[in-house]
């Protein structure tokens, strides 16, 4: 008997998943009245859910038209794309509440301070933040319908107990990208269910990331984009109580919602009761789900360490974050291992879980404004552990590390006095200090992480090192005791000191992170400029002044300049404004310490011309990064081609070419050797991540790889390109400070982090420019035998052949679009890669 009532659930099962809309009947129970004055998605966009891929700006609009009917709704904008694309949250509650919306959220700041203030329930529901998972983007046409227009009982409770904040697509450049494809793709008359059909296989660079490519759903704490950066901001306006975050997985999965594994898998930084809530929650889901008969699973798998998901950012700001992962039909019906799924099954999946989520709040009210208190309460101690972080030369990039904090609402104080911490000195202006004892103590804990206690890989699920700080470069230290300045709020802009006209040359100092988009903007332009190999000294009306490896030198009257003094001091001035960058005037070559500025010291920049790797089976993710560097940091131009058409590029119209991770099977043997004699005749090859094992494998380069005691790392499918890793982790390499690759660094230790199982052998001579110290983990995970391996090998290799030379990166310096400590190092790849003379000096 019990195996026929088994045999017989999966056969409805199998006929749910396959099951298409019939209306709006198929997502509500028949007993659920609505208000027939408020249209369904299905009247208002003349068409059946789950039939279609509705587009960011359908649903919108759909909001706009509820906000204008309903006076228990509220559309409000946030923010907006790369692509200019609104963000809009629909905030659905009582008429009351909705009056009150302004007095709340200003209440909702009282929290910080362990307080419980008089407001509702918060609850956010969010969805798509990967484009191409868009299931929970057409719930949210549903939900909104649901709480809008629903006349029962428990809704009206739950809207006078409860604001919910509705944000249905997070990632609308994607969405649109997604849809339109499933829309253009889509057979009309028939469905065609084959998984290998184009409805269900996305062309590159597929909808999961942004504008540029990334994925948004590992940028809530890194915050680089403008997405997530209105996130933030309207999550820190209103710190919810709770957050549901949807996502889709591979089509043969089921349902799943939290609690994850909790072996591994739970932060040291998140207070216990928080994870005991989701298990309350998820007791909500099992019966929503079990009521509709879907199958779903828990316990088994995903990280719920790593704060930048949307799902875990709220464990580290004092609420419940929710993972829903639902099976994707990608696309609107696709065969599976459970038989054919359709999207509207998916889409009704992700409904429910989404009303259980208010549900699952209401019911729980009381333990979460007690996990609030407790995750923000208690007194903190002025005199406790304090971490001080500064920079005494690059201020942009300093800069740009508070105002992260700040992002975050954390407390931040200038440092009053000049202070040496060991080998380290942090002076008065140019250092911050942030308590490790303040009202969010979770969040400064991960950002300044430095666990590397872990044990056991396999619990580790994708992460372990987690620490922003390290992503920065900055010099930080811990210290106990020390005395506070002012508070920061916000950071005052630069003012630059001015300069006059030279009729002799113009200095910048290459140590400021920000004077490399003052290079490439000088390099566009076609004005002249060298970079010093050796440091120098000079005197000016403000006293003596010292320069590094890299400084900037630009020529008034060199041969090749074409622009009169007058000219120049116009374009300097103008771009000194623009970037944010000091431009010193010069009167005289001859200094008083160093080489001279007639020195063959200083060598001429080429402009580059740069060249990308795109489509096939590159890795979006890393292309996507060299993209958005080009395009958002150093504001120069780009030329991405395609797998398809990079064998017939006439390689010589490019002087530099990058090879992001990913399968370079597509070149054959005289695609090769054209790129070898490219590499001889000045050419610098750029191979990041996998790309240069690629290049190893491929006699590119004298260099070999590194043998690791790889045995007991964690192998993960992570993609195609990627059969094996190591749970994401950081590491120290030691940076040789006089190559150019390092041109502007001024501490020889370099963080890198590291995923891939790739090492390289360190070339004898000059090549090697950064290598792995012998206690390389800062952060994260690695097994003691691969240690013993990773130690000594190399991290940058740049070897010299013919008059170019070829570059290769054991990780990925751009990880993320937020890794500054080593962005530096491919920036400079590319603008000292063709120096006069050839190679690198």
């Amino acid at each position: 008997m019990r195996k026929s009532i088994i045999g017989l659930t999966a056969m409805l099962f199998c006929l749910c998943i396959g099951s298409r809309a019939e209306g709006i009947g198929y997502f509500f129970d028949p007993s659920i009245r609505f208000d027939r004055a408020i249209p369904s998605p299905e009247a208002f966009l003349g068409y059946e859910i789950g039939t279609r891929a509705t587009e960011h700006y359908r649903i919108v609009d759909y909001y706009e038209k509820l906000a204008a009917l309903s006076d228990k709704a509220k559309l409000i904008e946030i923010g907006q794309t790369y692509e200019h694309r609104k963000l809009r949250v629909l905030i659905v509650s009582s008429a009351e509440n909705i009056k009150k919306l302004d007095t709340y959220k200003a209440a909702r700041q009282q929290v910080r301070s362990g307080g419980k203030p008089d407001t509702p329930l918060i609850v956010f529901l969010g969805s798509t933040v990967h484009g191409n998972e868009t299931s929970g983007a057409e719930a949210a046409l549903l939900s909104a319908y649901y709480f809008v227009a629903a006349e029962n009982e428990e809704v009206k409770k739950e809207l006078e107990e409860a604001v919910i904040f509705i944000d249905p697509v997070r990632n609308p450049d994607g969405q649109e990208r997604f849809a339109s494809w499933v829309n253009s793709n889509v057979s009309l008359y028939s469905d065609n269910t084959s998984p290998y059909d184009r409805e269900h296989t996305e062309g590159y660079p597929r909808g999961r990331g942004n504008h540029y490519w990334f994925d948004l759903n590992r940028d809530w704490v890194t915050i680089v984009h403008p997405e997530s950066k209105a996130r933030v901001a309207h999550y820190q306006d209103w710190l919810p109580h709770a957050q549901v975050d949807h996502h889709e997985m591979g089509a043969n999965s089921t349902l799943f919602f939290e609690p994850t594994d909790p072996e591994g898998n739970e932060s040291r930084y998140v207070p216990k009761s928080n994870y005991k809530l989701n298990a309350r929650f998820a007791d909500t889901y099992s019966k929503a789900a079990d009521k509709i008969g879907s199958f779903y699973y828990t316990k088994e798998s995903f990280d719920n360490k790593n704060p930048n998901f949307g799902s875990t950012y709220p464990d580290y700001n004092g609420a419940v974050g929710i993972l829903v992962e639902q099976g994707s039909s990608r696309g609107i019906r696709q065969d599976s291992e459970n038989g054919p799924l359709s999207f509207a099954f998916t889409v009704r999946n992700q409904l429910v879980t989404s009303i259980a989520t208010v549900d699952a709040a209401y019911a729980n009210k009381g333990a979460l404004l007690d996990l609030q208190q407790e995750f923000f309460g208690g007194k903190a101690d002025k005199a406790s552990k304090a971490f001080i972080v500064g920079d005494s030369y690059d201020r942009s990039r300093l800069e740009k590390f508070v105002n992260l904090l700040l992002a975050h609402r954390l407390e931040v104080y200038e440092n009053p006095e000049d202070l040496t911490v060991g080998e380290n000195k942090y002076e008065k202006g140019k250092s911050y200090l942030i308590p490790a004892d303040q009202p969010n103590r979770a969040l400064v804990g991960v950002i300044f992480d430095e666990a590397k206690d872990y044990t056991d890989p396999t619990k580790l699920g994708y992460g372990a090192g987690f620490s922003v700080v390290y992503s920065t470069g900055l010099t930080y230290n811990t210290v106990t005791g020390r005395k506070r300045g002012n508070r920061v709020e916000s950071l005052p802009g630069q003012t630059l000191p001015a300069f006059g006209r030279s009729e002799y040359a113009y200095l910048t100092d290459y140590r400021d992170s920000r004077s490399q988009l003052l290079l490439f903007a000088l390099l566009e332009k076609g004005i002249p400029v060298k970079a010093a190999s050796q440091p120098f000294s000079i005197r000016t009306d403000e006293g003596v002044r010292d320069y590094s490896y890299g400084s900037l030198l630009i020529p008034v009257r060199s041969q090749n300049q074409t622009l009169t003094p007058d000219q120049l001091y116009t374009e300097l001035r103008e771009l000194s404004s623009r970037t944010g960058v000091e431009v010193v005037s010069v009167a005289t070559g001859y200094n008083l310490k160093g080489v001279d500025l007639g020195s063959s010291a200083f060598r001429a920049v080429t402009p580059p011309k740069a060249l990308v790797v795109t489509g096939g089976n590159i890795s979006s993710t890393e292309a996507g990064e060299v993209w958005y560097l080009f395009d958002q940091k150093l504001h120069y131009p780009l030329t991405r081609v395609d797998t398809g058409t990079f064998p017939r590029t006439p390689l010589n119209r490019f002087n530099r070419i990058i090879l992001a991770g990913g399968d370079y099977s597509f070149l054959g043997k005289q695609e090769i050797e054209a790129l070898k004699g490219w590499v001889r005749n000045g050419g610098v090859l750029i191979t990041i991540n996998s790309a240069s094992r690629w290049a190893i494998n491929n006699g590119l380069t004298s260099a070999k790889l590194q043998r690791a005691g790889t045995d007991s790392i964690q192998r993960t499918p992570v993609s195609d390109f990627r059969r094996e890793r190591i749970p994401t982790s950081i590491f120290e390499t030691k940076i040789d400070l006089t190559h150019p690759l390092a041109f502007g660094l001024t501490s020889h230790k370099l963080p890198v982090l590291r995923e891939s199982t790739l090492f390289l052998a360190p070339l004898r001579g000059t090549g090697a420019v950064s290598v792995y110290t012998d206690a390389p983990l800062l952060n994260g995970y690695l097994p003691e035998a691969a240690q013993n391996n990773l130690k000594g090998s190399a991290s940058i290799l740049s070897e010299r052949q013919g008059s170019g030379s070829v570059v290769l990166f054991a990780e990925d310096p751009l990880f993320r679009g937020h890794w500054d400590a080593t962005t530096r190092t491919l920036v400079n790849a590319v603008a000292f890669g063709g120096l006069s003379g050839g190679g690198y000096w």
